[in-house]
């Protein structure tokens, strides 16, 4: 072989080289940064939505919290005694929040009752929506436009079509616990709650179908990253569904306990739950953070963190998760 041969062969495996090694490091690079900041939250929250990088609201324990800069300082309002569970806006005025309790014990049931709220206001004022009563607790609330909205719970699930003048109760075939209600457009929604149950509907609520899904576990969160592709997680597997959520499959490799799931992408996501168990009589469980490149297929686990479970994204990229004294947000790369 020349000389000047031999140079070039040597060049072109170090450049095929160089391209090898860089197109490795973007498949284990993390695909999501976050930013820790101080708070004046001193207390936790159930659940958070944000409208934009400023502009959130935060419920817990019968407060309702405003941030209007990032998560740093917080104005809370107390509105009622009973917890506070889910909070959703319309647009930058128009706002829901649901809660309520339900405890049963020895000698019956205490029944304080499921509660609904509404602001036309940013959040300044919070009126209490009738509903119809039943010994039950609120735990997610949704709405596809200013008038239609539904709220499910523990054997509770309502709908209004003229902004929470009037609800209605709209049933399917499980009466337990559910735990979260998303719709993908304006006639297609999916309800999800304990032992797997998940429930489809494509005609705006009048009817809902069974999924078919793999796995048993209780499901604490969903989300869909277009109309076909979903994933859920909670107490055991994380699922997924590529049919628009008429079956879901248990993911190969999947971190269980998730309490959040969001994909920006297809292959893009982010779960957060529990870590591992520090052991011991007084042991706990830690927090982590789960991300994959890969669809789902691979999870990289980032332990000893202090996301809290109240977490969301105001867009596919960006998002916010609240601890009482800290504020994180995160960013997809």
């Amino acid at each position: 072989m020349k000389y000047s041969e031999l140079i070039l062969t040597i060049s072109l495996f170090v450049i095929f080289s160089s391209c090898e090694k860089d197109k490795s490091d973007d498949l284990i690079q993390k695909s999501f940064e976050y930013k820790e900041f101080s708070s004046n939250l001193n207390e936790f929250v159930n659940s958070v939505y944000f409208l934009d990088d400023k502009n959130g609201f935060a419920c817990g324990n019968g407060n309702i919290l405003k941030t209007a800069d990032g998560g740093l300082t917080w104005n809370s309002d107390s509105i009622t005694d009973l917890p506070l569970n889910s909070i959703f806006f319309v647009d930058n005025k128009l706002g829901y929040v649901v809660g309520g309790e339900s405890s049963c014990g020895g000698t019956g049931c205490t029944v304080p009752g499921s509660v609904v709220y509404k602001t036309i206001d940013s959040g300044d004022n919070w009126e209490k929506l009738n509903i119809p009563y039943e010994w039950s607790e609120l735990n997610s609330v949704v709405f596809i436009n200013e008038n239609i909205g539904f709220a499910i719970g523990l054997g509770l699930h309502i709908k209004t079509i003229d902004g929470g003048q009037t609800w209605n109760q709209f049933e399917f075939d499980y009466q337990g616990l559910m735990k979260k209600i998303t719709f993908t457009n304006s006639q297609t929604g999916f309800c999800a709650g304990l032992y797997g149950n998940i429930f489809k509907t494509t005609n705006q609520g009048d009817s809902w179908n069974k999924a078919l899904n793999e796995s048993d576990g209780h499901i604490y969160d969903f989300c869909f990253v277009d109309e076909s592709v979903g994933y859920a997680g909670g107490q055991k597997e994380i699922v997924k569904t590529l049919d628009g959520g008429e079956t879901w499959t248990i993911l190969a490799d999947f971190p269980s306990e998730i309490y959040f799931i969001h994909f920006s992408d297809l292959n893009t996501g982010i779960a957060i739950g529990m870590g591992h168990y520090t052991g011991g009589d007084w042991g706990t469980w830690t927090k982590a953070m789960y991300t994959t490149n890969d669809g789902g297929k691979t999870w990289e686990m980032e332990d000893n963190i202090e996301f809290g479970y109240s977490t969301a994204f105001y867009n596919n990229n960006n998002g916010y998760s609240i601890m009482p004294n800290k504020t994180f947000k995160i960013t997809s790369r």
